[in-house]
């Protein structure tokens, strides 16, 4: 609704001096002056932080693990370094504190440890252990999983080659697509969500916002602002959504919403950009870029990386997901042949791009 029409809206509807409409005032003008700047807090849940809340968990016993420092907050609780009594090992503890446990961040976490238990890929971090802990002020649900001791993705990424980049990224693709094939879209995919190891292998992390296909659910149903969502709301990290999720329609999200995230992720990483300039941009300026303006091309962000790998990243990111790949694994076959100077199926196949990639490949190929 146009700004200019709200106060009439809102006077007609809830009585200008009414506490309701007071109270979506506030809430407007806190959309409206919120922005996506480079660096903000961010995580599932972000929108549930208070300046009330419970202080973190201290060192000490919690349940059968032994706590040794914080690895990191959000809205759902606080993530430990902790050391599993049996078998011994450390892991990352994950846990609701007492003071901020409600029905909907239960249910959250709880869909999350089923999720990550499902999977069984390389790529993705295992969970080893879930419940509840009672230590006096109520129950404190908690997750253990895999400890994951690495770096972001994107700050992996900076340092290294053009096709490291590319095969590392084939990887994330290939556990993605491990997920899509259980039934579940992450939702929320990001390069802070993948943690890259020392020995160079990749972890996507965070399935908390992540969502059950209709299979699964047995027929059922550099800085951003993370927001949680109910049934037709936004739910994600605005600068890696596709446009299906900024404008609500949760009826079209689907494995290929993953794949046009994938492309973001790619265009990031080769670039160290997005494909769309939101920084300082107001949530609702951010959400009409995603949703009705074409991303920017790879070539034109990175010249030499015009090409093949530029039709691929921009296939990734077609506004229609019908004109995407079709799915993770179909993204890292394309990049696959990139690499092996195949030709790609994102490409249409004229006879002179055959010939050409043929004759590049023979020539690869003789040299060696």
């Amino acid at each position: 609704m146009p700004v200019e029409a709200r106060a009439a809206f809102l006077g007609a509807r809830a009585g200008s001096g009414t506490e309701l409409a007071g109270a979506v005032r506030r809430l407007l003008a806190l959309r409206e002056s919120a922005t996506l700047a480079p660096g903000a807090a961010t995580g599932p849940g972000a929108e549930e932080r208070t300046d009330q809340r419970p202080p973190a968990l201290e060192a000490g016993q919690f349940g059968r693990y032994r706590l040794i420092r914080v690895l990191g907050e959000g809205g759902m609780g606080v993530v430990h370094l902790a050391e599993q009594d049996r078998p011994k090992r450390l892991v990352a503890l994950k846990v609701i504190r007492a003071g901020l446990v409600t029905p909907a961040m239960v249910r959250r976490f709880e869909f999350e440890s089923r999720v990550l238990a499902q999977f069984a890929d390389p790529a993705i971090a295992q969970i080893f252990d879930a419940g509840t802990v009672d230590r006096g002020s109520g129950a404190e649900p908690f997750l253990a999983m895999e400890y994951v001791e690495g770096r972001t993705l994107s700050d992996w990424a900076a340092d290294q080659p053009i096709e490291a980049r590319i095969r590392l990224f084939m990887d994330v693709c290939t556990g993605v697509a491990h997920a899509h094939q259980r039934g579940i879209i992450h939702r929320d995919l990001k390069p802070a969500n993948i943690l890259v190891t020392a020995a160079g292998s990749p972890k996507i992390l965070d399935f908390g916002v992540a969502r059950a296909t209709a299979d699964a659910a047995g027929g059922g149903a550099g800085g951003a602002v993370t927001l949680a969502t109910v049934a037709g709301q936004l739910v994600g990290t605005l600068p890696y959504m596709s446009p299906e999720q900024v404008s609500g329609r949760v009826e079209l999200i689907d494995v290929r919403s993953d794949v046009y995230t994938l492309g973001i992720i790619l265009f990031e990483i080769l670039t160290g950009k997005w494909p769309r300039d939101l920084s300082n941009k107001t949530v609702p300026e951010a959400v009409r870029l995603i949703d009705e303006e074409e991303p920017a091309r790879l070539a034109r962000a990175a010249p030499k990386l015009k090409g093949d790998l530029d039709t691929i990243v921009a296939k990734a990111l077609e506004r229609a997901p019908g004109a995407r790949y079709q799915s993770a694994a179909d993204l890292r076959d394309d990049l696959e042949r990139f690499l092996r100077d195949e030709p790609i199926r994102a490409r249409p196949p004229t006879a002179i791009y055959q010939i050409r990639k043929f004759a590049n490949g023979a020539f690869t190929r003789f040299q060696k």
